[in-house]
């Protein structure tokens, strides 16, 4: 009886040795599995195969049954394991058509818009045309013709939105006695109180009696002028607009501000 005492005590400390290796070799990040039964004494041995590269290297361990036994297998990954591979290049980014490609002028689309009841002689609207070519080359932007050839009604209408706004008239126009008579009849009709369709035909009577005289207070009674929207033109817009019409010659460019646009005269 004493001796089967010492046995179990044996065993169980061999078992408790056992699993102290184990656990520290767990510790190390090992995986286990359950071995099978070692041969018994004697018995010829097996031979041992040397793992390839790259392989996992076993432990086995085995103690007998118990209940603080375990039998468990070792696995330790050997260091020349390939490494993850490297993240790839990011993908480039398309790249843009260049704008500086050349592009034909042959067939080439109108690069203006003209507002509706805006009317052209053909040879302002041809010196139109080659402005706004210029200035899209420049910008890739069209202009905006808000003014053309005015009949004595339609001067009329735009010298009374010039008083209105406040603008500089007289500063506005070379001929200074016919600017001069024009205000005249809008402070009449304005301290008058008359309706603006009245002072508007007042001022038209004036204008029709100064072209009576040979007298055009605008180049635009003359078909001879034209005018082009700025108020959404940038610095650099303006500047290319200018270069334009340096490159189109025979322009000449007046930038008002009330409404603001370019007041062009051709020549």
């Amino acid at each position: 009886m004493a001796r089967s005492s010492r046995s179990r005590s044996s065993a169980l400390q061999r078992a408790s040795r056992a699993a102290v290796v184990i656990l520290a070799l767990a510790a190390g990040g090992c995986a286990s599995r359950v071995a099978s039964a070692p041969e018994l004494v004697g018995t010829p041995r097996t031979p041992v195969n040397v793992p390839a590269p790259g392989a996992h290297v076993g432990l086995d361990f085995w103690v007998p049954d118990g209940p603080a036994a375990r039998v468990l297998s070792l696995q330790v990954q050997e260091s020349g394991e390939a490494e993850p591979p490297e993240a790839e290049p990011p993908a480039r980014a398309p790249s843009s058509p260049s704008s500086d490609a050349p592009s034909s002028d042959d067939d080439e689309e109108p690069r203006y818009v003209v507002l509706p009841g805006v009317e052209l002689a053909p040879a302002v609207e041809q010196k139109v045309a080659e402005l706004a070519s210029a200035y899209f080359r420049r910008t890739g932007k069209e202009l905006v013709v808000t003014s053309g050839t005015r009949d004595p009604a339609r001067q009329a209408e735009a010298m009374h939105g010039l008083f209105q706004h406040g603008a500089d008239v007289l500063g506005l126009y070379k001929d200074k006695t016919a600017a001069r008579e024009i205000k005249s009849a809008y402070e009449e009709g304005l301290s008058a109180e008359h309706s603006q369709e009245a002072t508007i035909a007042a001022l038209e009577r004036v204008i029709r009696a100064q072209i009576d005289r040979g007298v055009f207070i605008s180049a635009h009674l003359r078909e001879g002028a034209v005018d082009i929207r700025n108020r959404d033109m940038t610095p650099a817009e303006k500047r290319a607009f200018l270069e334009g019409v340096d490159e189109v010659g025979g322009v000449f460019a007046l930038e008002e501000s009330r409404p603001p646009h370019y007041h062009l005269q051709i020549d």
